[in-house]
């Protein structure tokens, strides 16, 4: 019973956090402001990862090894090979290719929402000539921040493909939420799950706000992104409640995949972008162990 409260609170505080985050900088964000906070988010993204790089290895692994173990000795089957760190790669590999198609059919270039959103206007560039998803750079100028003087307006169309792929590894977040059989992994889950979304959805909803979108159109895709990981624990609880040999086999692959996508979002969204940035690299990596080190220091303590 205990597990099902857990459960649905992450369902519900899931939903809470993600909607107010995407939703809040459409009335509140101005250039300035996200100026001044970009570098707090920034160490908070950072964290974030480390979170995620935790909840990866030391609570996604472990629980897809324990429940490949017990599908096994039903069987009476007895394997050398690592199935539990291959389902993990498989999941990496499929959100790869899920970016990859969506990126393809729009044909841009980067991927999914950063924080790039915050440090609109910032004097400091970066190692590359990354672009924005956003906005292409002014001609003969390659670096890739916004000018506050010529604001960008995100097409809806593109926010549209944008919310796709959000809401497409949001599900499988989700999903890792809802299979999880002790309470206090749930928690650990969730701390992961919503330090990185809530982070996103608040890019996102800048993101709008500089499309100039309707608030009525904003909220629709806003309450999308938000559905998708209440969708994803549900989806979860439904197939733990089934108690039978093929949910654990499908519950096992679900939540090696939902860990490959937390390793891509780790390393592509977040590190990727984070180490990128000329400014507070040091600073950064200390953010990205401490959130690790909290992770998995809670995870021992629960254990």
């Amino acid at each position: 019973m205990e597990l099902v409260v857990a459960k649905l609170l992450c369902l519900v505080g899931s939903c809470l956090l993600l909607l107010a985050g995407s939703l809040l900088p459409l009335r509140l964000a101005e250039a300035e402001q996200a100026q001044r906070s970009g570098r707090l988010l920034s160490l908070c993204n950072s964290f974030g990862g480390g979170v995620l790089l935790a909840t990866c290895f030391n609570v996604l692994l472990p629980a897809v090894r324990d429940k490949l173990d017990a599908v096994l000795q039903q069987g009476n089957v007895t394997l050398g090979y690592p199935v539990a760190e291959t389902i993990l790669v498989l999941g990496f590999f499929l959100t790869v290719f899920v970016e990859q198609l969506i990126l393809t059919c729009q044909k841009e270039k980067p991927s999914f929402i950063d924080l790039e959103t915050f440090n609109a206007g910032s004097d400091v560039g970066s190692d590359s000539d990354y672009e924005t998803p956003f906005v292409p750079p002014p001609r003969g100028h390659h670096s890739h921040r916004l000018s506050t003087q010529e604001p960008s307006h995100p097409r809806p169309l593109r926010l549209l493909a944008l919310v796709f792929a959000l809401s497409s590894h949001s599900i499988f977040e989700g999903l890792a939420l809802g299979l999880q059989e002790e309470g206090g992994k749930v928690l650990s889950l969730f701390l992961g799950v919503a330090i990185h979304e809530t982070l996103v959805a608040v890019a996102l909803g800048i993101s709008m706000a500089k499309s100039s979108l309707p608030l009525r159109a904003a909220a629709k895709l806003a309450a999308t992104v938000s559905l998708m990981i209440p969708l994803g624990i549900s989806i979860g609880m439904g197939m733990e409640s089934w108690h039978s040999a093929a949910s654990s086999i499908l519950s096992l692959l679900l939540q090696g995949m939902a860990g490959g996508t937390f390793l891509f979002v780790t390393f592509f969204e977040i590190l990727g972008k984070e180490l990128e940035e000329k400014n507070h690299r040091l600073l950064k990596v200390l953010f990205l162990l401490l959130g690790y080190t909290a992770l998995a220091a809670l995870v021992c303590f629960k254990g």
